[in-house]
């Protein structure tokens, strides 16, 4: 966590779309909802995205990420 942003880091290069597709992956592999309930919604091609993630609460992703009472923005 980093100002209230959870910081992922992707080893994949932003070539084509792959280091968003990576991210969506390890966020579907740590949270345990399917890659098509992860969306990238702002920031593509930044290195700063906004993610909206379907079928989950915020209390269970914070549950799920250890960072519970962690407000994001």
């Amino acid at each position: 966590m980093e100002e209230g942003r959870l910081k992922i880091r992707v080893t994949v290069p932003p070539e084509g779309g792959k280091a968003n597709r990576a991210v969506i992956e390890i966020l579907s592999k740590a949270l345990r909802v399917p890659k098509s309930s992860i969306e990238i919604i702002k920031g593509e091609t930044s290195r700063i995205k906004t993610v909206k993630i379907e079928g989950i609460t915020l209390a269970k992703l914070q549950e799920k990420l250890g960072i519970e009472g962690v407000e994001l923005s």
